[in-house]
């Protein structure tokens, strides 16, 4: 969801950096360098007061005020990555059944699902951050899979992070990458079955060959 259907990498940037700097630590070199992108949230957080040099219990009040600005951010002025209403149409098109399966929380979700209305879309949301682990563990991909009812091997993930990348392999489903960021141009995405430059190229051949749709 995050960096590929809504373009809220600005959001998270701008709220958590904001946060951070108000307690007189910058978290820059860590968020600029995509090393949290695909995390959930509480993960993301905690390598954040690793970094910070906090305790636990110093991070909790902070990661609720991220969420509650993050949302708001969201519901006035996130706006869909280009091609992602085109993309989302097109798969409709096809009959595939789609589940949105996110690092976010789960207000984060709802607000996207309210700003565009997505409501009747997406037959699952599945959020990482209620899972054990979050990606680059498969967890979150599962359940997604299994809320859908469709055996994993018939599953195809989009993602805009290598860590989503790697979640997507190793529940056994094949992953087409579109890289957000920061993430644009890292060799890792070679572990992709196919990397766009945006959803704007999924109906085209290549995606349309990864997704088993060629000649259709």
């Amino acid at each position: 969801m995050d960096g590929l259907l809504v373009d809220t990498l600005p959001i998270w940037h701008e709220v958590g950096n904001g946060l951070f700097a108000a307690l007189d630590v910058d978290i820059s070199p860590v968020t600029e360098a995509g090393v949290v992108m695909g995390m959930s949230i509480g993960e993301a957080m905690a390598l954040l007061r690793d970094y910070a040099g906090w305790t636990a219990d110093q991070h909790a009040e902070l990661e609720q005020k991220v969420v509650v600005e993050v949302v708001a951010a969201i519901l006035d002025r996130a706006v869909l990555k280009p091609g992602a209403e085109a993309a989302l149409a097109f798969c409709e098109a096809h009959g595939m059944a789609l589940a949105l399966a996110s690092g976010s929380s789960r207000p984060i979700l709802e607000a996207v699902v309210e700003r565009f209305g997505f409501a009747g879309r997406f037959v699952a949301v599945c959020s990482a951050a209620e899972e054990p682990l979050g990606k680059p563990h498969p967890a979150v991909f599962l359940r997604a899979a299994a809320s859908l009812g469709v055996p994993v091997e018939a599953c195809m993930v989009l993602e805009d992070a290598v860590n989503g990348c790697i979640a997507a392999k190793a529940a056994r489903m094949r992953a087409i990458a579109v890289p957000d960021g920061p993430a644009v141009g890292d060799p890792r995405f070679a572990i992709a079955d196919l990397v766009l430059a945006s959803l704007e190229e999924l109906p085209l051949a290549p995606a349309q060959a990864v997704m088993g749709l060629a000649g259709t």
